[in-house]
């Protein structure tokens, strides 16, 4: 299966978990939510589903939610309505339509890796003001376009031997050199679009990235490459893989470190440099874990013997898990519906507080408390493999050429929907 269709990146603690008392931003007026916001090809994209999709923006990026945000976000998070609008419209003229029973499992996903259940998690999501239509929305125009091109373009694509070869060959002459795993934003650039306005968007989601957005949380929000759905990564980059001003710009970056805009053949990119190493050498990050959690919901806000209460849950898990068999036994007893199994994660999927237990925690041994802004967790390691070897397989090779050139179709796919669409911008 290609990366196009692969399940959601791991979502960080807390993402949606601002606070549970958090300010909501004003209601949208009942005249205003019916005004139009577009008209895309006859279906209409009303000013509610802007105004609740750019909350939904802000929240998961962690954005301060007043007027100067909404107002940098609108331009682009319109941009991005339209762009589901014609991918919907054409999955359902070639027969494609979502059953509600895969929205829901990835909403059911979305929640397990929140620590919650569904209940919880839709709960958490109203308190911040967040509709649940306006996720699954959002959901079943992935789904839909990701099904829609693989079966569009898939079978035409063949990575011939010669390919494999040739690839692998190139790494292994690059053995010791440089390697990047990148993260980027990408806005294309074309005849429905000015650059200039293309430019403009990049810089307004730059700046919002400045002022602490969340890149992961945005690149799934904005992009239009196939590595939206990671969250941008782009995976282990070589110099000479990318644009010269792409590649000039990685190798000047630290870990965690983010540039932009930078023009490239077809648009701009935004791009945060999230590991370096060196060619042949593995990485850490890129192994697997199967993980054992027992989490004990409890906000930072919340009254000191609430707090102490916690925490004496927690201790008193640290004291009595000896294996996994144990952590099972005491989340059923403890919370059932706050602990789900991480079960063969890629430890750089993690959250950044949980890699060093991925990596160092000694197999069947509770972790520390791990104090995160929505509780309080103790973690297990069950199983772990880590990489022997950074050089990837056959296998792998073939896969990355073959991803890169779905995305290139798709991206190709949906110039032209825009090209051919009449759209009618009102906002």
């Amino acid at each position: 299966m290609t990366r196009l269709i692969r399940r959601l990146v791991l979502v960080t603690f807390g993402l949606f978990c601002l606070s549970a008392a958090g300010t909501l931003h004003r209601p949208v007026a009942a005249q205003d939510s019916l005004a139009i916001a577009a008209v895309v090809n006859d279906d209409v994209i009303s000013v509610l589903d802007l105004t609740a999709r750019t909350r939904m923006v802000i929240v998961s990026a962690r954005l301060t939610d007043d007027a100067e945000t909404r107002n940098r976000l609108i331009p682009q998070v319109l941009r991005t309505l339209i762009d589901e609008r014609l991918k919907l419209q054409e999955a359902e003229l070639n027969g494609i339509t979502v059953p509600d029973s895969a929205v829901q499992q990835r909403l059911e996903t979305l929640a397990s890796q929140n620590n919650m259940s569904l209940a919880a998690f839709k709960d958490v999501l109203k308190r911040n003001g967040i509709l649940i239509d306006t996720l699954t929305d959002q959901i079943r125009a992935e789904i839909a376009w990701a099904t829609l091109v693989q079966r569009k373009f898939q079978p035409s694509i063949v990575v011939s031997d010669e390919e494999v070869d040739e690839a692998l060959a190139q790494i292994e002459a690059n053995l010791g050199q440089p390697e990047y795993r990148v993260g980027e934003i990408y806005l294309a650039a074309d005849a429905t679009t000015p650059e200039e306005d293309v430019r403009r968007t990049a810089q307004r989601l730059m700046d919002q990235l400045r002022r602490g957005g969340d890149f992961e949380s945005m690149a799934r929000q904005f992009s239009q490459s196939a590595s939206a759905a990671r969250g941008g990564d782009l995976g282990w980059i070589r110099p000479g893989q990318l644009d010269p001003a792409l590649d000039d710009a990685i190798a000047g970056l630290q870990p965690g470190a983010i540039a932009g805009p930078i023009k490239s053949t077809g648009g701009y990119h935004i791009l945060k440099l999230l590991d370096r190493r060196q060619t042949g050498s593995a990485s850490m990050l890129d192994g697997v874990v199967s993980m054992k959690q027992v989490f004990i919901p409890v906000m930072q806000s919340a009254p000191p013997e609430e707090v102490a209460a916690a925490e004496a849950v927690v201790q008193s898990v640290i004291a009595q898990a000896r294996t996994c068999d144990d952590m099972t036994r005491l989340a059923r007893e403890i919370n059932p519906d706050t602990n789900v199994d991480l079960a063969n994660v890629r430890i750089g999927e993690l959250p950044e507080v949980l890699q060093p237990i991925a990596i160092g925690l000694e197999i069947n041994k509770p972790s520390e408390p791990v104090r995160v802004e929505t509780g309080i967790g103790v973690f297990m390691v069950c199983e772990r493999a880590l990489p022997e070897s950074g050089l990837p397989s056959r296998r792998e090779i073939a896969e990355s050429i073959r991803s890169d050139r779905l995305d290139i179709l798709a991206r190709g796919y949906l110039r032209d929907l825009r090209r051919a669409a009449v759209v009618d911008v009102r906002v």
